[in-house]
């Protein structure tokens, strides 16, 4: 693996230069954004006044300005048959512990790290998953949705919380993403891919405001303020409450200023 070499054996393959992520990836700041002041809330007054999109997603408003920030839910976001096929894509990828963003490393990367604030299993929807027909769809829908291309969005982390499973209150905006060049995570869309029997909500603290899952459903939310949006709106943190009874099954779509894929591909994100 030439790219792992580079980093990895630095002094013997006379690559150090390369340990300096500044050089390693560089990118243009004044890049074009998807989003600047104004088009959050263009965005979400589309998705909950147009005809077309109440007609095809029924949405609920659980929170807007000048109140507080946006938080809407949609329905029919994805068929029980497409959530079913999601769930099973997650299962033949294999989940494993949830983990965090850790410490920084001296290439300019991060490392992951586990601990107890978070006790949910994930996987990453990448290869084989990513291609799936179905998991296509149900990419083209959030497109519809959002107006932003699929590359800006990180590849889909799929969860699975079983009983007394729980993430703790937290937000998922994260600063060094201003200084990559995809930008900052602006919104998430997290998609439910079942019923819980029991428990398994999404709690807004700030907003106290809990959505609970349903099968198809996705809540939809700005990580960051309509004037400034690459700033964090602080609003919009967030837990998923312990599941009390059954399993929950999501799937998290974060999606970012510009392309996300084109620099994970490239080791730069």
């Amino acid at each position: 693996n030439p790219k792992y070499m580079l980093l990895e054996c630095a002094p013997a393959c006379q690559t150090c230069h390369q340990l300096s992520f500044e050089h390693r990836c560089p990118y243009d700041r004044d890049a074009p954004k998807v989003w600047g002041p104004g088009d959050l809330n263009t965005m979400f007054e589309r998705l909950t006044t147009d005809e077309y999109y109440i007609k095809q997603f029924e949405p609920t408003i659980h929170s807007q300005p000048p109140d507080g920030p946006w938080l809407i839910t949609l329905e029919n976001v994805a068929t029980k048959e497409e959530c079913k096929r999601m769930i099973r894509l997650g299962a033949d990828r294999g989940y494993e512990r949830s983990q965090d963003v850790g410490a920084k490393k001296f290439d300019g990367t991060f490392d992951s790290t586990t601990g107890k604030d978070r006790t949910s299993h994930n996987t990453w929807c990448l290869e084989e998953c990513y291609e799936d027909e179905v998991h296509q769809n149900v990419l083209r829908n959030v497109e519809n949705i959002t107006g932003i291309p699929d590359t800006n969005s990180e590849y889909w982390q799929l969860l699975q919380y079983e009983e007394s499973q729980f993430y703790a209150n937290h937000h998922d905006y994260i600063p060094f993403h201003n200084n990559r060049f995809q930008g900052a995570r602006i919104m998430t869309v997290f998609l439910y891919l079942n019923d819980v029997e029991e428990g398994g909500g999404t709690y807004f603290k700030d907003l106290d405001i809990t959505v609970q899952p349903k099968t198809g459903r996705a809540v939809v939310w700005p990580s960051v303020r309509d004037e400034f949006p690459d700033r964090k709106d602080p609003r919009t943190s967030h837990e998923a409450l312990p599941v009390k009874k059954g399993i929950k099954y999501g799937a998290n779509a974060w999606i970012h200023q510009r392309s996300f894929k084109k620099v994970f591909e490239e080791g730069c994100s």
